[in-house]
């Protein structure tokens, strides 16, 4: 009997009375949860996935990055989880991994400019994280950003310095020197001139030699990750020089591949992007020798994408998400982070009126923070779902339409997530 109160206690303590079927409604604010409330909820789903990925349908919405923080603060604690990784770009995010690392002895600002659009709200998981690392010095948490829109000319250089210490053919070196476009830009108004070229041209021009780039790219970053895995356990540093130039050939195969189709093909170029994130992530998880991670993205770049959706009228877009399951074979639980009113860095989005939005239909029934998962039973009322509102004034519905369980795996839903305070940083595509 007193097992059954005690039970009974818990579930009154973590939720109270879903107004819509499969729905479970939480009583406290994100921060607020506890280990034991998330592990009821998550733990029987999420316990064979090697990724854990959550996607927020707008960036630097408050309330989406305070549930992110409880859930990454409970999958580091409690899954042994010790990897993150971000949609931030490879070599911005290196100021917020060189300082999470020197947390175990040093204390410094949170250099939060490394993210895309940072607000205040984000800082409470960097200040956690610190403190953590400070108290397992040991086994710290790892962060690093997996997204392409670096400088390009400064992942030339470390292809060009770290292709001799790998032990890189000299002639795919010299073929990526002569054959890359903007391999002698050295800032943005010389990769501007490029740019204006792929404008006019629709692609990179001369063709054979954008082949002849993409060719010594793939080789380069093929035989740096070999390198690296095979130097794992035997040579630190030359494994660290190795994936590090294996992450800077596929971030600018990334780079590359979305402005040489930006101008044909939103989906191809937008999939060029995405395959660099997918190659990033398990590339980012090889050097680290983690089993498992944590990913946090925008939710178009966590999406399963198992039937086709338009994405904001651009098409069907794949995901890293996507690419990286495909690549890899390993499982990926993705929790999407929505709202009924939500603003952020990408703006104030408008009120969702569809009849069979997501988020209008859970911010009728009365739900203003809650879990639910793709089988949920309310969702059998239609096949597809709008989710995640925009704000272009031009369309009735601006997010997705989704079949949510070939998309998501679970749901937070807020009835409101609203931009904090932006605080500054460096252009997303051009820092």
């Amino acid at each position: 009997m007193r097992h059954f109160a005690a039970a009974i206690a818990f579930l009154v303590s973590t939720s109270v009375c879903a107004a819509l079927p499969g729905v479970t409604e939480l009583a406290r604010p994100p921060e607020k949860l506890t280990d034991a409330e998330l592990a009821a909820l998550l733990r029987p789903r999420i316990a064979r996935a090697d990724v854990i990925a959550i996607g927020e349908t707008i960036h630097g919405s408050s309330a989406f990055l305070r549930v992110q923080t409880r859930l990454i603060q409970h999958l580091v604690t409690h899954h042994g989880m010790r990897l993150i990784v971000w949609e931030t770009a490879v070599l911005r995010s290196l100021g917020l991994t060189r300082w999470a690392s020197a947390c175990a002895t040093t204390r410094s600002p949170v250099p939060i400019e490394a993210l895309y659009g940072p607000t205040a709200s984000d800082l409470p998981l960097w200040e956690w994280v610190c403190d953590y690392n400070r108290s397992h010095p040991a086994d710290p948490i790892v962060f690093r950003g997996m997204d392409v829109w670096d400088r390009p000319w400064e992942h030339y250089a470390r292809i060009a310095s770290l292709g001799g210490r790998a032990g890189i053919e000299a002639r795919l070196l010299a073929d990526a020197g002569k054959s890359c476009p903007a391999r002698d830009a050295s800032s943005w108004n010389d990769v501007s001139l490029v740019q204006t070229d792929v404008a006019r041209d629709r692609q990179f021009l001369p063709a054979a030699a954008y082949a002849r780039c993409r060719a010594a790219l793939t080789a380069i970053l093929e035989s740096a990750r070999q390198a690296g895995l095979a130097k794992r356990t035997t040579d630190a540093r030359g494994a660290d020089d190795a994936f590090e130039l294996a992450l800077s050939a596929s971030t600018m195969l990334g780079w590359l591949g979305y402005y040489d189709q930006l101008y044909r093909d939103d989906i191809l170029s937008w999939n060029e992007r995405d395959t660099a994130q997918a190659r990033n992530l398990a590339l980012l998880m090889e050097k680290h020798g983690a089993a498992r991670a944590i990913l946090a993205a925008h939710s178009s770049h966590v999406s399963h994408n198992r039937s086709p959706a338009d994405w904001w009228g651009y098409g069907d877009l794949k995901s890293g998400v996507h690419f990286f399951s495909a690549l890899t074979g390993k499982r990926v639980f993705n929790i999407a982070l929505t709202a009924y009113r939500a603003s952020g860095t990408q703006g104030d989005f408008m009120l969702p009126e569809a009849r069979n939005s997501m988020d209008k239909k859970l911010y009728d029934a009365g739900h203003a923070f809650s879990l639910f998962f793709s089988d949920a039973a309310f969702l059998a009322e239609h096949p597809r779902w709008w989710m995640q509102n925009g704000n272009n004034m031009e369309k009735f519905e601006n997010g997705v339409e989704i079949v949510p369980k070939d998309h998501f795996d679970a749901f937070i839903f807020f009835n409101q997530s609203l931009l904090d305070k932006e605080l500054p940083a460096p252009d997303t595509w051009q820092p």
